[in-house]
């Protein structure tokens, strides 16, 4: 296990235009196995997870966009996949009980409304979104997970990958927590999207962030570090439960809009990333993800703004390097 290596340049300049990059952190039950209340309440089911990203999709060909849909692998994939790794589950569920005491009962008894989502896969790849990978199972990938489990995790996906005949290159870490690149590099992915860097005054930092209407752009979309190729890791599309609830969806929209607004007009990288399944809880995000979309429209319509996945956000220094 390591920590992530020092930050290293790629002499690379920043693109000629500014960059609208979305990611969606695909999950379903998955990104909150270790939540039983959220797991057992039955809010997160098939019908809601459908009906959330019918609406993503929906309003991303409705604005010509494109986006890199990052998918817990077993949250892709068929049933009858999993069942025929359950040999695996059980063995990370040997090494990691509190994150696989609600996934195994639920895998072996068929109840699993809410953690599939291979028809959202399928559509989403159809509709020409990058695939990235968001893990197997969800399982944090950070120093806290032994190598033993992190091992497994890969040897599931690669299982996986061959049944979705699929094997991408980028990751947007679970729980955005970054660790064993080296062990990741060696397993076929290249790229990834960096974990956020904390406020200063933590929740009650991130929490004033979202009122900022005159918020900036990153300055490029991203860097080499380490061998890696880095994407920025962009803000979060604020959720508007608990305590982010006192955020208006209008100052939201401002918010965004000032974003990409900048990266328009000065160039840079306005990146947004967010949960589909969150529109479920919050449904007040539907109005604010449409507003900002629209926008963001506008601006690659126009030509002031290119619309990139993470995939074509690291190119960049390929081709930079290249010259």
């Amino acid at each position: 296990m390591q920590a992530p290596p020092p930050e290293e340049t790629s002499g690379a300049s920043r693109p000629t235009r500014g960059v609208f990059t979305l990611s969606l952190d695909c999950e379903g039950l998955w990104g909150m196995a270790d939540n039983r209340a959220v797991v057992s309440a039955g809010a997160i089911d098939d019908a809601a997870l459908q009906a959330a990203y019918d609406g993503i999709l929906a309003v991303l060909e409705e604005n010509r966009l494109v986006a890199t849909a990052a998918f817990v692998t077993c949250f892709a994939s068929e049933t009858d996949a999993l069942r025929e790794n359950l040999d695996l589950f059980e063995r990370l569920a040997a090494l990691e009980p509190q994150w696989f005491a609600a996934i195994v009962p639920a895998l072996k008894s068929g109840e699993l409304s809410g953690w599939r989502g291979a028809r959202q896969y399928r559509d989403m790849a159809a509709a020409g979104m990058e695939m990235a990978w968001h893990g197997a199972t969800h399982l944090p990938l950070s120093q806290a997970t032994s190598d033993e489990a992190v091992a497994l995790e890969v040897e599931l996906a690669q299982r996986l990958f061959a049944a979705l005949g699929s094997r991408p290159r980028t990751i947007v870490f679970p729980r955005n927590r970054v660790g064993h690149l080296d062990a990741l590099r060696a397993a076929g992915f290249d790229a990834y999207r960096d974990a956020p860097r904390p406020a200063r005054l933590g929740r009650i930092g991130n929490l004033l962030r979202e009122f900022n209407v005159a918020s900036r752009c990153d300055a490029q979309p991203a860097r080499m570090q380490g061998g890696w190729r880095v994407c920025r890791p962009g803000a979060f599309l604020n959720w508007p439960a608990g305590a982010r609830a006192l955020v208006p969806v209008s100052v939201t929209v401002r918010r965004w809009k000032a974003m990409l607004r900048d990266a328009a007009e000065h160039g840079g990288d306005a990146h947004m990333w967010l949960h589909p399944h969150n529109l479920i809880s919050a449904p007040e995000m539907k109005v604010s993800f449409a507003e900002i979309m629209h926008y963001a429209g506008e601006l690659t319509r126009s030509g002031d703004l290119d619309n990139w996945t993470i995939a074509q956000s690291v190119a960049f220094l390929d081709e930079a390097r290249k010259k």
